[in-house]
């Protein structure tokens, strides 16, 4: 059942589908990571360290069998049959601090997903607003290219009535090449950047709508601090059993021999019970403190450096937010006082009271105002995005 269930889910990976939201492309772009397709079997192995480490021994149970005989020399009928049963036995204290042990890594596995997941969150937002923004970009390419056509033609029918110059017309035709030339940029970069977004997430169409801002979280609930505070758990539970656990498991044996020592003597039976106990040395306990407390030392570190860096990143997304919605103003308006200056202009040009240059000129100030308008409207939209993943928020 459990493969047929893995066969399903691959395939359902493999398969391209539709995004109606950025928190689906999220979870399809998951599924297709190693560390998502793994997460069961990790589990399990977790479920199997947890099991041994409430087992009733350390070690699993040996046993021993020997035989010792003279015949190969004097033959005297000297045999004796050796049999030992050998089982390790916990420490003190031993086996909770394995399960302590085990659960602490249990526990950072969960919110190393967690952090995981974000970091993927994080590319499929940057994957989705860069084929956004590509969109647009070919979507005012693909009209500045009809419209610089329609006004060659306009301009070739004039010249041919005589209102124009001949040269106006070369203009006319050499702003449609150059229209053309960005098309054919724009769109290998449009291309691009929706393979990017497919390859990441699988997905055969963009999402058809942003982020929306989220509710901020305390900045200790963040999912890569949370990851690097289990670390330190994790280490600190090392540390414990490296320092506690001083000298491997003792060994408990029960032995049984028969033997006799000639032909005519019979065969005893003897019972022995041993018990095998480490020393606890130096060599042994000195190597294995020191590395569990450098890594209990750089889990610390690290949770403090990551803690500091991520509020600067929060502060920075937020001042980033503010002034991307400050252009997306600015930029509005300036479109909108282009976009009447570039009306007016486009009568007089058609009235005879405007030379061809002035109007071309008008022509490319209204599609660059246009351009930075859109743009600066999916920035300010990105910026979004981005403050929601500075916060730790999934889309």
């Amino acid at each position: 059942m459990r493969f047929l269930l893995a066969a399903v889910a691959g395939f359902a990976v493999a398969l391209p589908c539709y995004a109606q939201s950025l928190r689906e492309a999220l979870e399809a772009a998951w599924l297709r990571q190693p560390l998502a397709q793994g997460q069961a079997a990790r589990e399990s192995e977790y479920a199997a360290r947890r099991g041994a480490a409430s087992a009733l021994t350390p070690e699993p149970p040996a046993i021993a069998f020997g035989h010792r005989t003279d015949q190969v020399n004097r033959n005297e009928g000297r045999r004796e049959w050796e049999a030992e049963l050998s089982l390790p036995l916990w420490l003190p204290g031993q086996k909770g601090r394995q399960a302590a042990v085990v659960e602490a890594e249990r526990g950072q596995f969960d919110t190393t997903v967690a952090a995981a997941k974000l970091k993927i969150a994080g590319e499929v937002r940057d994957a989705y607003w860069q084929a956004r923004l590509a969109d647009t970009e070919l979507a005012l390419a693909r009209r500045k290219v009809e419209e610089a056509a329609a006004l060659a033609g306009d301009v070739a029918r004039r010249v041919k009535a005589g209102d124009l110059a001949r040269v106006d017309s070369n203009q006319a035709q050499a702003a449609g090449h150059s229209a053309r030339g960005a098309l054919a940029d724009v769109e290998l970069k449009a291309f691009r950047a929706h393979r990017a977004f497919a390859t990441l997430t699988g997905m055969a169409s963009l999402p058809a709508e942003g982020e929306r801002p989220g509710a901020p979280i305390s900045l200790d609930d963040h999912p890569e601090l949370v990851a690097l505070q289990r670390a330190v758990v994790t280490a600190q539970a090392k540390l414990t059993q490296a320092t506690l656990d001083r000298r491997d498991s003792p060994e408990l044996a029960l032995a049984m021999t028969r033997e006799r020592g000639a032909f005519d003597h019979p065969f005893d039976n003897t019972v022995a019970l041993r018990l095998r106990l480490p020393f606890a040395t130096e060599a042994r306990n000195q190597p294995r403190i020191a590395g569990a407390n450098a890594e209990m030392i750089e889990a610390q570190a690290a949770y403090r450096f990551e803690r500091s860096k991520l509020a600067a990143e929060i502060d920075a997304a937020r001042r980033e937010l503010a002034q991307a919605e400050a252009v997306r103003k600015l930029a509005e308006s300036r479109f909108a006082l282009l976009a009447e200056a570039h009306r007016l202009l486009a009568r007089a040009f058609s009235l005879g009271e405007l030379d061809f240059v002035s109007r071309l000129r008008a022509e490319n100030e209204r599609f660059e105002a246009e351009l930075n308008r859109d743009r600066a409207v999916l920035e300010a939209s990105r910026a979004i995005s981005r403050l929601n993943h500075a916060l730790g928020l999934l889309p």
